[in-house]
């Protein structure tokens, strides 16, 4: 069983577990020739099935030729394009008492972000933002087969503070959430979408912090947390007052167990541009954000200045 705080689980469990677990679905988001049953490839319990949105079904050239790259090299696995118009329709009947009470609140942004979690959450597979080029198979990621979620580092190493505010990112050892992974019941996206609940009512609006890479990276560490006891509290405190400060707290490339959950943590290497790697990340990416989104400030240079502050 997933641990989590007490008031979170009194609070905003319950009314989630009892009105969000209908597995049926009656949208129509776009597929491209679902493969028979029977067919799949990567991951053993991750479905071979990939999820974007964007507003409507109708793409730019661009967003177009990131799509292509995950249909051509996944030809096994199903794809979904959801419109606005189909993940609010999601959320409604999949998450009536924990998130679409708060849907109105939410920008565009907010949403697609909620949606990533909640279709991995219900229905499992691999979720990938729009302007995500796929470089390599998922029958080819270099991932342990039994693995139940992937998710990748943002940064190759834990930041200074200061660096952290220089770049705009929420937290020191954050993980990006243009690429997910995981099969269907996944308690860490559950406590994911728990956190924007509580920090809708706490008022948090900055969306990186509320609905975006913070919130995913506080549910990720509480999860990591619990899968080790030697990187608990002692090891954090020795992170904060200097010894092994630049280090991250978990290895990335490796797999984190807790109950049946295994998560395999990819490098900033593998799924980013090389601005963001550390010297020690593998060089070869399994996927490239192409930093299309201009809601974040300095979007466009922030790869140059990792490429300076975090390749040490």
């Amino acid at each position: 069983m997933f641990h989590r705080s007490p008031l979170v689980g009194l609070t905003l469990l319950a009314p989630l577990a009892a009105k969000c677990c209908s597995q049926s679905v009656s949208l129509l988001q776009t597929l491209t020739d679902p493969i028979p049953r029977g067919v799949h490839v990567g991951p053993t319990r991750i479905p071979c099935v990939v999820h974007q949105t964007w507003q409507t079904h109708q793409l730019s050239d661009q967003q177009k030729r990131c799509v292509n790259t995950w249909k051509s090299k996944n030809p096994e696995c199903e794809h979904r394009l959801w419109n606005d118009t189909e993940i609010a329709a999601l959320c409604q009947e999949k998450s009536p008492g924990l998130i679409w009470p708060i849907w109105d609140g939410l920008s565009p942004v907010q949403r697609a972000d909620v949606f990533r979690y909640l279709v991995l959450w219900d229905q499992g597979g691999y979720y990938a933002d729009i302007d995500v080029r796929c470089h390599r198979p998922v029958a080819d990621f270099p991932v342990p087969k039994d693995v139940n979620m992937i998710v990748g580092y943002e940064a190759g190493r834990r930041l200074e503070e200061a660096v952290r505010e220089k770049v705009d990112f929420s937290r020191v050892e954050q993980f990006e959430n243009w690429f997910l992974a995981s099969a269907p019941g996944n308690p860490v996206l559950l406590r994911t979408l728990e956190i924007i609940r509580q920090k809708f009512l706490w008022k948090v609006q900055k969306t990186i912090d509320f609905t975006g890479p913070g919130t995913l990276s506080d549910a990720v560490h509480e999860f990591l947390a619990n899968s080790s006891e030697e990187h608990g509290i002692p090891a954090e405190i020795s992170r904060r007052t200097g010894q092994y400060a630049g280090k991250l707290s978990f290895p990335s490339e490796s797999t984190y167990q807790f109950g049946e959950w295994k998560a395999f943590l990819f490098a900033s290497g593998r799924v980013s541009t090389g601005g963001y790697a550390s010297g020690d990340d593998p060089a070869e990416n399994v996927l490239e954000h192409m930093f299309s989104g201009t809601w974040k400030r300095g979007a466009a240079v922030i790869g140059s200045t990792h490429l300076m502050l975090v390749s040490k």
